[in-house]
């Protein structure tokens, strides 16, 4: 046992390289310490341990109530440089960004079917209205709305994109989506259908704020739509620079409901496709209901399927979460 800035470490395995991700512009990585988002305790389980240019960084989990996440977490000034030199808008694959997040950027066909078929199952439960999706990356999800009669608007951190989706005639506005100017431009309190945040929420710093923000932008009943990988009760497999917080199916429920939304269905996609790096986390449908306001929730999932679910195996696409926005208040 160790001590922690936080508290007692309660195992303190050895260090584990997972990768190592070096460049001449990485001369210092500035890191703030950060207690439990659910609960702020202080006691905590580290999970593993690993090196990026000469620095520890652990995967921790709050032994109060399960959350995990990245112990110390770099800056967001550290983020702001690691996607402006590595973020792209399309289909370009970065040695750098793609070790940093263990994924592998997509070419247009595939971006366009993804888009695709994340419309359809947002069409399952919305008829298009308004549509708001937060880190758009390409644009291709915004694109396809578009083409089926939503009304868009993006938001994002890179000036790349946000242009891209200008010249495309996309709306789209450049910034933090909790910091947006208020009311968002083309949209207000109270006046979206739809808010997609395709793997985000696992990236920011303040994921508490992402929800708030969303609920304050939503119409009543309306549709949340997060991505994000599910790591179940053991934590991922390893430890990932770009993921400062890593969800399972308890925490992003608990987390959503304090902010005005229930689940409903939790999801993924098929576990029948091979493995393709080392540290993939897997993805299933998991699907459940619950009274009233409703959610669905998708992600990759490695733990244990509750009772009445069932699995469809279906295009793989590392994880959603869908949540209708509540009756009460945050």
């Amino acid at each position: 046992m160790s001590q922690s800035r936080w508290g007692n470490m309660i195992e303190d395995p050895p260090v584990r390289q997972v990768f190592d991700i070096t460049a001449a512009w990485i001369t210092d990585i500035p890191v703030i310490a950060v207690p439990c988002l659910l609960c702020g305790e202080r006691e905590i389980v580290r999970l593993n341990t690993f090196l990026l240019n000469g620095r520890r960084f652990h995967t921790v989990r709050c032994a109060n109530d399960g959350m995990m996440w990245l112990d110390p977490q770099p800056t967001a000034a550290f983020y702001d440089q690691l996607y402006a030199e590595h973020y792209h808008v399309a289909g370009e694959e970065d040695p750098l960004l793609e070790q940093a997040t263990l994924d592998v950027h997509s070419d247009e066909v595939k971006l366009r079917e993804t888009a695709a078929l994340r419309l359809d199952e947002i069409e399952r439960y919305a008829a298009p209205g308004r549509f708001l999706e937060v880190g758009f990356g390409s644009g291709h999800t915004l694109m396809e709305a578009s083409a089926r009669g939503w009304a868009v608007l993006g938001v994002e951190v890179a000036q790349s994109c946000v242009d891209a989706a200008l010249a495309r005639g996309i709306p789209a506005v450049l910034g933090r989506f909790p910091g947006v100017p208020h009311p968002v431009p083309g949209g207000g309190i109270r006046s979206f259908d739809v808010i997609a945040m395709y793997s985000v929420i696992e990236h920011v710093h303040d994921p508490a704020a992402y929800l708030r923000r969303a609920h304050e932008l939503l119409k009543p009943g309306g549709l949340l739509v997060l991505r994000l990988p599910d790591t179940g009760a053991e934590g991922p497999p390893a430890s990932l620079i770009a993921h400062l917080y890593h969800f399972n199916q308890t925490t992003i429920t608990e987390l959503l409901r304090r902010h005005g939304f229930s689940v409903q269905q939790i999801g993924a996609f098929g576990l029948w496709k091979p493995k393709r790096y080392p540290g993939e986390l897997w993805s299933m449908n998991v699907i459940a209901r619950s009274e009233g306001r409703s959610a669905l929730v998708e992600g990759d999932h490695r733990g244990h399927l509750p009772a009445q679910t069932r699995v469809e195996p279906v295009e793989p696409d590392r994880g959603v979460v869908r949540a209708r926005h509540g009756e009460h208040g945050c």
